[in-house]
């Protein structure tokens, strides 16, 4: 069952009831789910499914080729030699009820053809554009290119898929043990792909080593198999996504730990952000494009973890003499929970808000200065707000809350404040 990105489908649904033809980007990084979300808005369209894999120009045309024709019921010698002539064969088949065209994973075509982008709008206007069709294209890599920004704003939709929130894991281990949740959203994180592989008649502890923590288990190798999808220079980019694991987050900080210059890094960092594996994020009312506050967030609970612990562990893993859940249990809580429990409050406010406060907010989200004074959350509307501090291991809660009384005086504000510390009870 299909639980998940009902939005995101009705999105797509009503597009498909215009009376014209359209084309949707859909955007998403390796392993998010991008394949099961078109599959599931297909079911009972009649859809021409292209998908694009990772070969020579000519060998990709030839089998595309080969797929409109068997879904056209064609049998023709005509030679297609280049995308364009491509296109111009799709406009030249009779197309009666609207159909879907799925082109998938165009990060693979941009390999090939690096201007595809702006080339498929050309396209689009020339061959398809008056024809009733809804187009749909993915790829896990948002290029902030000029010229490809130019054709997405030209897009009747933008979907950007991310990592699921936490309510996925209720519905998927509807039996898990209430004291493994919190663990397993930290460390599985909430892809149902990954999730699925969670056996609930066995504890955290057992699952972890099964699936992560043997150098034959299902995702001993799953990061870097990631990174080497899209990646050529994989030795830095993953040093980089292990910095940021450890709470290096701010590019000056990262490249202190790595030994590098900020300079070097940040075509690095662009990249990955492109790829959506990093989020760079600002200031609550900072605004992004200015900001100079900015901080580096891998995006997934589940690359985190990996590149945290997995990453630089390879060969202790392989030493069937250790103990591996005990080798990193300590560190678990150190590096991942509370970072985790702070993403988790924000799903929470972003999807029930008055769960955890007594108003429904206009806006919210972390807060720091050029000082490192910090706030975990901030949530107002246009009478009041609330600083909330995230504390996953009770401790002198007392005192925390009269330090975030001291924190939010920096914060600039008229409206009425309230303050919140939640710890996991």
């Amino acid at each position: 069952m299909f639980f998940y990105r009902q939005k995101e489908l009705e999105i797509l649904e009503s597009d498909f009831l215009k009376p014209n033809s359209s084309f949707n980007f859909i955007f998403g990084r390796k392993k998010i789910g991008k394949t099961s979300f078109i599959n599931e808005y297909i079911k009972n369209k009649e859809t021409l499914y292209l998908s694009c894999f990772e070969t020579m120009s000519d060998l990709l045309i030839k089998k595309l080729k080969e797929t409109i024709d068997n879904f056209f019921t064609m049998n023709n010698n005509l030679k297609v030699e280049n995308l364009e002539q491509l296109f111009i064969y799709i406009s030249e088949q009779k197309i009666e009820g609207k159909i879907v065209i799925v082109l998938e994973n165009i990060n693979y075509l941009q390999k090939i053809e690096k201007d595809f982008i702006s080339q498929f709008n050309n396209y689009w206007t020339k061959y398809l554009k008056n024809k009733n069709i809804q187009f749909l294209i993915t790829s896990s890599f948002y290029s902030t290119s000029t010229n490809d920004i130019f054709v997405y704003k030209k897009a009747d939709n933008i979907i950007k898929l991310k990592s699921l929130d936490y309510t996925i894991i209720n519905n998927i281990l509807p039996n898990l043990d209430k004291k493994d949740w919190f663990y397993v959203y930290s460390t599985f994180g909430t892809n149902p792909s990954y999730l699925k592989y969670y056996d609930t008649n066995k504890n955290f502890q057992t699952n972890l080593k099964e699936n992560f923590l043997a150098y034959d288990s299902m995702f001993f190798n799953e990061g870097m198999n990631i990174l080497k999808s899209d990646l050529s220079e994989i030795l830095t980019y993953s040093s980089i996504l292990y910095a940021i694991s450890l709470g290096n987050r701010k590019i000056g900080d990262i490249a202190n730990f790595l030994n590098l210059k900020s300079s070097y890094l940040t075509r690095y960092m662009q990249k990955l952000v492109e790829l959506m594996i990093l989020e760079k994020v600002v200031p609550i009312n900072e605004n992004p494009l200015k900001s100079k506050f900015g901080r580096y967030e891998i995006e997934d609970n589940f690359l985190k973890f990996w590149f945290a612990f997995i990453y630089t562990n390879f060969d202790s893993f392989q030493n069937k003499e250790i103990d591996t859940y005990q080798f990193i249990k300590d560190d678990i809580d150190k590096i991942l929970i509370q970072d985790a429990y702070k993403k988790y409050l924000l799903d929470e406010i972003n999807t029930n808000p008055q769960t955890l406060l007594d108003f429904i907010p206009n806006k919210f989200g972390s807060w720091w200065n050029n000082r490192d004074i910090e706030i975990d959350i901030v949530a107002y509307n246009s009478k009041e707000i609330t600083f909330l501090e995230c504390n996953y291991f009770k401790k002198d809660n007392e005192k925390i809350y009269k330090n975030l009384i001291d924190k939010s005086k920096f914060f600039d504000t008229t409206l009425t404040k309230n303050y919140e510390i939640m710890f996991n009870k």
